[in-house]
């Protein structure tokens, strides 16, 4: 077998060969003078027709570009290997196929480089989230811009930095754990909310056409929701009930002595409507309700201007509970009236909470535990707030929900027909997180997100 060396190839007269055998069944390494430049290449048959696979220029000296004699060698014996390893296959052939997967490959690496590029981190989804509190003419933007800048972006310039998609509830629990390590536990509260509220703007904020072409987040779950709030910090001037003494109220309150059937319907109609005054439900009347389009319209009272209509939307969970109470009182001018045809009475209601807290607490003494702490309607309506602030719900939208008071532009035009939508889209997400109290699964931050 002959051995080329390095002056039989540079003496290769212009359109001459010189070949090398690799060896029984492993082509040759041949090369060839062209317009006086001598090129290798790696030559195997197919049957008895030659095949070359270029493998570059054959470099005759130093200041010349190419490969030497050896590294020509080496590369005709990696082809020669290759060949060997695909068996029947074309070896240029396949050769040609791995360089279109490569150059496929590059291009896709360069799109996903691309994307990753176009996806905001922590820091673009507060921005804009603070953006979007300014556009929508919030009074707590500035107190909300100065504790996301000083308790995450300073606190936390790393996880800052992630993009907003790779925020883990880990990284949340450091930034509010940091927070509750200085004793501020209420402010920890509120910076919880904040960045849930940001991640849940963040989820729709890909799909707003106003926003093409700035960042995008791809969000596919909210890391916040798995983060407990600490409830106990607001106890010292608020009740909010835990999940559980809801649950056991919603579900038990019919047990308790004296609590009636419509009695019991009445405290659970105002869990199952987000929170509504238990007065505005005891004075509807049947004309109110709307069960074809699933709604009921209250009037609400409260404060110095005029009543005005408050339409709320039904879930299945309040239709349930009020053809309970249409088998009962549907001959009476409302659901929550008497058998005299009046008004069931506040102090009815206050009863209901006396009683159950009679009954906890009798249950308690047989168990030999302590007494349980009391609650009332109000703080009913307080723990649903915030219920439906985990469940992702706008501020806006459970103000329009709980019929919190409307001012100015918003007043003179609210009506069902304006804000009806919302509402329903509002209630829909307070009741994914009811069911979650009332059935005791834990609270995915997956279940908030709505697109």
């Amino acid at each position: 077998m002959t051995i080329l060396t390095d002056a039989e190839v540079r003496n290769i007269p212009d359109g001459k060969t010189r070949s090398e055998s690799l060896g029984r069944g492993n082509g040759a390494m041949l090369f060839w003078r062209e317009r006086g430049n001598v090129q290798c290449y790696y030559r195997y048959y197919s049957g008895n027709r030659p095949t070359l696979i270029h493998i570059g220029p054959f470099t005759e000296s130093k200041a010349d570009a190419g490969y030497s004699l050896k590294e020509c060698r080496e590369k005709a014996n990696d082809l020669a290997k290759t060949k060997r390893e695909i068996g029947k296959q074309d070896l240029k052939q396949y050769l040609e196929l791995e360089a279109e997967k490569a150059r496929l490959a590059q291009i896709e690496a360069q799109r996903q480089k691309e994307i990753e590029a176009t996806r905001g981190s922590l820091a673009d989804l507060i921005a804009g989230y603070i953006q979007q509190l300014e556009r929508d003419g919030k009074d707590s933007v500035k107190e909300a811009k100065r504790s996301m800048e000083k308790d995450v972006i300073q606190a936390y310039p790393a996880i800052a930095k992630k993009k907003a998609r790779d925020i883990t509830p880990d990284d949340i629990c450091d930034i509010i754990a940091t927070i509750v390590d200085r004793d501020a536990r209420v402010q920890a509260n509120r910076v919880r909310s904040l960045l849930h509220a940001a991640f849940q703007y963040g989820a729709h904020a890909d799909y707003d056409p106003a926003r093409r072409g700035n960042k995008r987040f791809n969000l596919e779950h909210n890391p916040v929701g798995l983060i407990k709030k600490d409830n106990a910090a607001e106890k010292t001037h608020d009740r909010v009930l835990s999940d559980h003494e809801l649950q056991d109220f919603y579900l038990n309150i019919h047990h308790s002595y004296k609590v009636g059937i419509i009695a019991a319907c009445l405290v659970r109609m105002m869990v199952a409507t987000a929170g509504q005054r238990p007065k505005m439900l005891i004075r509807s009347t049947w004309q109110d309700y709307d069960f074809e389009r699933r709604t009921i319209t209250l009037t609400e009272r409260k404060g110095r201007a005029k009543p005005r209509k408050h339409v709320i939307p039904f879930t299945a969970r309040a239709i349930r509970i009020m053809r309970i109470v249409q088998a009962h009182n549907s001959d009476l001018p409302g659901p929550f009236y008497t058998v005299g045809g009046k008004e069931m009475g506040l102090d009815s209601l206050k009863n209901v909470f006396k009683y159950w807290h009679n009954h906890r607490t009798n249950k308690a003494m047989e168990l030999n535990l302590p007494e349980p702490e009391k609650f009332t309607a109000r703080d009913i309506r307080r723990t649903i707030t915030n219920l439906i602030t985990d469940a992702g719900v706008r501020p806006e939208d459970n103000d329009q929900l709980q019929s919190h008071d409307q001012t100015g532009v918003v007043k003179k035009h609210y009506d069902r027909h304006h804000h009806l939508p919302r509402k329903r889209a509002a209630i829909r997400q307070y009741d994914r997180r009811l069911s979650s109290v009332l059935t005791g699964r834990k609270w995915k931050a997956e279940q908030m997100l709505v697109r």
